[in-house]
């Protein structure tokens, strides 16, 4: 068997991704899948044609055609083989089987084509091997990466060490000045000592004021430049958040010295991220068609010292939530007791890099459990559009970032807005309502605007966005301790909820 090309072609002919095992010129292939376009018959059973040179092997893929050209004396039969194996991997590295798809992976199909196919001939692999050996992965590179993160922990902790050390010096040298001027032995000395270092800029802006009345001819002009420079420091202290350094710069600036000093915030030992995602769609009078939460619990180990962790989770979701922990947890000790840890207690978990331990899924849920419910009431007289919009919130959750958009082909003119903001956008052609923050003051709210020459069917479906403080699962983390010695570990970790997709149609 010899393969001369392998290729993929959309149904009307159009090379997408071609890779040649002999030595062939463009003009030569591209003639060759040009006459294939003419010889395929949608209504011929067969999966082969032939011609007076070569034979074409194909497979139809959705909207495209899978393509082996062979000479005519290959095995008809091993060239199906080949056949079928390539029309494994092609869905495996491109997901979408269309000129789109391929063209985004063409990189990802040439690599896989080239495991199967050597020379022409068929190297003795299956689907699994290929996958295996496109992924690349390496011990000794993921080995070097976990020794590579340690090193970098164990700076970050002596640079906190270092720095907690000046902190305290300087805290001390500090306690010593104050306690000079408190004595009252040298208040004179320590008032005129430490001026100069913390209010000298004060000082060389105010001395000349004292000193002689407003001077004239330049002196204006000093003046103004002097104006000038407090603006730009102004501007500058609200650019850095520095209000404080500046403005108390005429009294001796302890704290401002002591707050420059202050050590970065301490990395807890374990970092764990709850996180849902909520796929709803919702009909126009606010009525639920389809609830679906999809949540993923990811921990990440930044303390080598706290590799061996396991974790007391509290949940309060119903028994309709499917749970599924990570192989390597002990799925047992979590189904008893709620408890993440590792399945092998001589084992540890990665240091610095993030691991999905725990994964859990509603498939549907009820209409009480949505934290945002949003309804809209269009009402046509003539060819005038009327819009109502209303949003609802669930007691128990703070919702940020309510973001509701619905299309709108011609100009809109908002009438009522009782919470937030809305306006048009021309660009997109959508009326964009926002509503920064939902509590228990503003737990509903209304918009109301109108459009003309419109068409009440062209403004669905509306898009909503939204994150959560919290989940639906109702999960958090009530303790991270050490596996071995029980010891308790510092962490840290809030639950989000956050909108994959949330549609009203």
């Amino acid at each position: 068997m010899v393969v001369l090309s392998a290729s993929l072609t959309s149904k009307t002919g159009k090379p997408l991704v071609a890779r040649q095992f002999v030595e062939m010129n463009r003009i030569r292939i591209e003639g060759l899948l040009a006459g294939f376009s003419k010889l395929v018959d949608t209504k011929n059973q067969h999966t082969y044609v032939e011609t007076e040179v070569v034979r074409y092997v194909y497979q139809p893929m959705e909207e495209l055609y899978l393509l082996l050209i062979t000479n005519k004396s290959s095995n008809i039969i091993e060239d199906l083989e080949t056949l079928r194996l390539l029309a494994k991997l092609v869905p495996e590295f491109c997901p979408s089987l269309d000129e789109e798809g391929v063209k985004e992976h063409c990189f990802e199909l040439i690599l896989a084509f080239d495991e199967v196919l050597a020379m022409g001939h068929r190297e003795t692999i299956n689907l699994q091997q290929v996958k295996t050996a496109l992924e690349m992965e390496s011990h000794e590179e993921k080995l070097h990466n976990m020794i590579r993160q340690s090193k970098i922990n164990e700076a970050k902790e002596e640079a906190k060490k270092k720095a907690a050390a000046i902190d305290s010096q300087k805290k001390g040298k500090m306690g010593g000045i104050s306690g000079m001027s408190s004595s009252g032995i040298a208040s004179a000395f320590a008032d005129d000592d430490r001026r100069p270092m913390y209010d000298a800029q004060v000082m060389s802006t105010n001395e000349p004021v004292r000193k002689t009345g407003p001077p004239k001819g330049k002196g204006m002009q000093l003046g103004s430049k002097t104006k000038q420079s407090n603006d730009v420091l102004k501007a500058l202290e609200a650019e850095d958040e520095l209000m404080g350094m500046v403005s108390k710069a005429s009294a001796p600036s302890a704290q401002s010295g002591g707050r420059q000093a202050s050590a970065p915030s301490a990395l807890q030992s374990v970092t764990l991220k709850i996180e849902e995602k909520l796929l709803v769609r919702l009909t126009r009078d606010g009525t639920l068609e389809n609830l679906e939460v999809r949540g993923e619990l990811k921990m990440c180990v930044n303390d080598p010292e706290a590799a061996y962790t396991r974790v007391q989770v509290t949940h309060k979701a119903s028994s309709a939530f499917q749970f599924k922990t990570h192989p390597n947890i002990n799925r047992g000790l979590w189904t008893e007791e709620s408890v993440l840890s590792h399945r092998d207690q001589a084992k540890s978990f990665p240091v610095g890099n993030e691991l999905g331990v725990l994964k859990w899924r509603l498939p549907s849920g009820s209409e009480s459990m949505l934290p945002i419910s949003v309804s809209c009431w269009p009402s046509a007289v003539g060819n005038n559009v009327t819009v109502n919009l209303e949003y609802e919130s669930a007691s128990h959750l703070e919702v940020s970032n309510l973001r509701i958009v619905v299309p709108c082909p011609s100009q809109a003119t908002i009438s009522d807005v009782a919470e937030g903001d809305a306006r048009y956008l021309s660009k997109n052609g959508t009326v964009e309502w926002r509503v920064e923050l939902v509590d228990d003051s503003n737990r509903s709210g209304s918009l109301e605007f109108s459009v003309n020459d419109c068409d009440p069917e062209s403004l669905f479906p509306i898009q909503v966005t939204f994150v959560c403080k919290g989940n639906l699962a109702e999960m958090s983390i009530a303790g991270v301790s050490d596996a071995r010695s029980g010891k308790a570990l510092t962490f840290s970790g809030d639950p989000l909820l956050e909108v994959e997709e949330y549609q009203i149609q």
